[in-house]
């Protein structure tokens, strides 16, 4: 699936415009603490589960209990779009990460000027060198990067000192769920900021990679819940 994505991405890129967005407000770093800290997925569908029924106070919600809030561009698999965190971005003070499959500067700078403080990096869609470039442009606009990893090969692409790294449970290309390989990834990552992505649905799952890392990217539990702020409370013990 991963290739296909990648191929439909090359082509939106190609015909991407100049943003008609103009950044206001400054880039805010992420400010996560000692105890269990949730970026909070916002998305309309995903391959692997169909489509979500987003609640019209999701963001009001995300922003009483997140650290900060993901949100989808990539409209075909995932039904987002740049104007959608634009629109996000104006309803919160959170951290805003840019969830895509970057492959351009130009979507960068549409994550930038939409209103994101943070762009993910997929090392596994990317040539090593393309990372870098990407990474050091990121860092010029002052964003920060989330360098996403799915296998040890992954490790091997990263020869800079990546303030953010995060582990992706699920494959890209199967979509089937591997925690024991994300933990063992994650024990292996020298990062300040370890993040586990996809696959913690409950308080078992936290509980199950606490000692690998506090710091959690969840969508589809939350997603999927009738009632948000309970699940939130679920998860952070509250």
């Amino acid at each position: 699936m991963i290739e296909q994505i990648l191929a439909d991405k090359v082509l939106e890129v190609q015909s991407m415009k100049v943003c008609p967005y103009k950044r206001t407000k400054p880039v805010l770093k992420p400010n996560f603490n000692d105890k269990i800290n949730i970026i909070a997925e916002i998305k309309s569908k995903s391959p692997s589960y169909g489509n979500f029924i987003l609640q019209k106070n999701i963001v009001e919600i995300y922003s009483k209990y997140a650290k900060a809030i993901s949100v989808l561009t990539d409209n075909k698999y995932f039904g987002g779009s740049f104007e959608f965190l634009h629109e996000i971005s104006r309803k919160t003070n959170l951290p805003i990460l840019c969830k895509d499959f970057i492959i351009d500067k130009k979507q960068i700078d549409w994550a930038y000027n939409s209103g994101a403080d943070i762009i993910l990096l997929i090392v596994r869609a990317l040539e090593k060198d393309k990372l870098r470039k990407l990474y050091d442009y990121a860092c010029f606009l002052g964003l920060s990067a989330l360098i996403e990893l799915h296998t040890e090969n992954d490790l091997d692409k990263i020869d800079f000192d990546a303030t953010i790294v995060g582990v992706n449970t699920r494959d890209l290309d199967t979509l089937k769920i591997d925690k024991n390989l994300a933990k063992k990834l994650i024990s292996k990552i020298d990062a300040k900021i370890k993040i586990a992505e996809s696959g913690v649905r409950n308080r078992n799952d936290i509980e199950e990679f606490l000692p690998y890392t506090n710091v959690f990217l969840i969508g589809e539990a939350l997603l999927k819940s009738n009632d948000v702020e309970s699940t939130f409370k679920e998860l952070l013990c509250m």
